[in-house]
């Protein structure tokens, strides 16, 4: 999902430019002395044995386009996983941080039922909200291995079609959401650009719901708090 879109931005910088940085996170972190906590794993809550196994009740859970700023359109849904991704998903070095920010229900097997929006904006900047359902055994270790994958890719490689691409992972500060919750950053740097995701992963229940921000320029981290807040409750409904 990143991977495709980083040499794109290239002419949304141009069109941004003196309007947003499109630098990295560590110039902002050199800039204020904020740079962001260290890792930390944060533990699954209990189960609460409702788990949703019907694909288009959780479908309509997620946000739908009236939840957001008008500037934002739905997408046509993406091809299932066992169909080509789009764009094609390009190899990483190690090849496992390839399953950062793709659905959860792929990063983790086990889902009684999935289900993902998708949101474009203007200047590349995009909206992707998926959710999982689990049984109350397999909740824990999915939340727990789904974080521990970020923390072994805090830094990595990966090549698109002949074009090199960095990658760094970091924790980001966010206000406690659902019944369990952890944040990080993902910026992806090529020939001087960067594209940057901000994500959440939260319980809800028994489902995890990840949302990702990407654009190319820093997120506000307020924004996808705000995004996270808004998500959690429709899902409690």
């Amino acid at each position: 999902m990143m991977r495709s879109r980083v040499r794109a931005v290239a002419s949304a910088c141009a069109v941004l430019a003196g309007v947003v940085a499109c630098g990295s996170a560590d110039e902002d972190c050199a800039s204020d002395d904020s740079c962001p906590p260290t890792w930390t794993r944060v533990a699954a809550a209990p189960g609460t044995g409702d788990v949703i196994d019907d694909p288009a009740r959780l479908t309509a859970g997620l946000l739908a386009e009236t939840d957001l700023p008008g500037e934002f359109t739905l997408m046509p849904p993406r091809p299932p996983a066992d169909e080509a991704a789009v764009p094609p998903v390009a190899p990483t070095d190690p090849p496992d941080c390839a399953r950062l920010l793709t659905p959860l229900a792929q990063q983790w097997p086990g889902a009684a039922a999935d289900a993902a929006v998708h949101f474009a904006g203007p200047s590349y900047a995009t909206i992707d909200i998926d959710a999982a359902s689990y049984s109350d055994s397999a909740l824990g270790t999915a939340f727990t291995a789904l974080q521990e994958r970020v923390h072994r890719c805090g830094a990595y490689t990966g090549d698109d079609a002949g074009v090199h691409i960095d990658y760094r992972a970091a924790p980001l500060s966010q206000p406690p959401a659902g019944a369990a919750s952890s944040a990080f950053t993902l910026t992806a740097t090529s020939e001087g650009l960067t594209l940057t995701s901000a994500t959440s992963l939260v319980q809800v229940g028994n489902t995890l719901v990840q949302v990702v921000i990407t654009a190319p320029e820093a997120v506000d981290p307020e924004v996808l708090s705000e995004l996270t807040a808004a998500q959690v409750r429709k899902l409690r409904g």
